[in-house]
């Protein structure tokens, strides 16, 4: 499926006439010719890393990003659900909330491992809610589905820059161009959205061909969290708002994940069915774990997309809250709609920052949509435009 051991390096600067005699050049042009030859063996003992043009690959996504529809794990009453609707409002998406039933004692013992289970009650009940949304996504018709956490964040320009430039290089790492992300019997799982897949530069060798994109919504490597700075400077992608994507590593977290209609199908009836009976040497203790294995392990057809184009928006975890016998409302001492304070691992331009919506209460021109307006400014804005407030 993935290409190996394929690289585009940049041109060489050209040799100008400088009053050297013809030998002298002549060695000139040897030396140099042994540099690039060096660069090139040290390269494909790294990672293969093809960096894309955009010259006309930037057309606007859809509402769904692409997928057939974007599904979000949310429980009843949770204090995060409001602002995640309106992050989706702002940026123009369509997110479906699938009703969860009332998970019972009895569904969490059906997570777990009959003996020696690992998966504390808050990770069983995200895993119930991971297996409810993919069930939701397999009663549609969609060929395709973005399962998202209700507490991710991701850009204003997601839907308008980085989606398109995303999908575009999928389709070159594919080396297929039938569909919006290529041919969905290439792959089974795309990781939008992850808290890391990391791996060192030799590791580079054993996975397929890395496709590079600049992406202007990205922050600077400065901006970026100092583990994923520290993997992109370590494999030798250290230009500024440098994306990659690439078959899957290891990547953990399932903030954000796309996946098909075969893949769901497998996830729920064989590979994330409930806990793996094992030992505590080599323990499963989350869905995230589990979907993590079946990339790794199981022969799942994984591409990351890396940095991440979502993530936890630090609004804190309701698998905490519940683990430590707390409900979610026990857990949230404010009555308001939950935004974002600050900013976001990762994220240039947060959707949920609450910014945006002191933007929109602020406008008082009657003859203003001041929704549209804020969603105008937020999606299309070449810079963040909530960074000078």
């Amino acid at each position: 499926m993935f290409e190996k051991n394929r690289i585009a390096l940049p041109a060489s600067p050209v040799l100008r006439p400088n009053g050297r005699t013809h030998h002298q050049r002549e060695w000139i042009c040897l030396l140099v010719s042994f540099a690039i030859l060096g660069q090139i063996y040290m390269a494909l003992q790294l990672c293969s890393v093809s960096i894309l043009p955009w010259s006309h690959h930037d057309q606007t996504a859809n509402s769904t990003l692409g997928f057939g529809g974007i599904y979000a794990v949310s429980k009843k009453g949770s204090p995060r659900r409001q602002s995640l609707l309106s992050a989706g409002s702002l940026t123009s998406l369509d997110i479906i909330i699938p009703t969860q039933p009332i998970w019972t004692d009895e569904d969490v013992a059906q997570i777990r491992a009959p003996e020696n289970s690992f998966v504390d009650r808050g990770s069983a009940l995200a895993w119930l809610g991971h297996r409810n949304a993919l069930e939701k996504f397999l009663k549609s018709t969609h060929d395709t589905a973005l399962i998202m956490e209700d507490d991710v964040d991701w850009d204003t320009r997601l839907r308008t820059q980085q989606i398109p430039h995303t999908a575009y290089a999928i389709r070159e790492l594919l080396n297929s161009h039938t569909g919006y992300y290529g041919n969905t019997d290439l792959w089974d799982i795309i990781w939008l959205g992850h808290c890391g897949d990391y791996f060192n530069a030799s590791k580079g060798s054993e996975i397929s061909v890395i496709k590079s994109y600049t992406d202007t919504a990205m922050p600077d490597l400065e901006g970026l969290h100092p583990w994923t700075r520290g993997f992109l400077e370590g494999i030798g992608a250290d230009q500024n708002q440098q994306r990659l994507v690439h078959a899957s590593v290891q990547p953990l977290c399932t903030f954000a994940y796309a996946i098909t209609r075969k893949a769901a199908e497998r996830v729920l009836n064989e590979l994330a069915v409930r806990e793996p009976s094992r030992g505590p040497d080599h323990p499963c203790k989350a869905y995230d774990v589990r979907l993590l294995e079946g990339c790794r392990d199981e022969g799942m057809r994984c591409i990351s997309v890396n940095p991440e184009l979502f993530h936890h928006s630090g609004l804190g975890s309701e698998i905490a809250l519940v683990s430590e016998g707390k409900s979610v409302e026990e857990g949230d001492t404010s009555s308001q709609e939950r935004l974002v304070e600050s900013s976001t691992t990762n994220i240039r331009c947060s959707a949920r920052s609450r910014k945006w919506k002191e933007i929109q209460d602020s406008v008082t021109d009657p003859g203003l949509d001041a929704e549209e307006f804020v969603r105008d400014l937020a999606e299309r804005s070449a810079e963040c435009y909530i960074d000078d407030m």
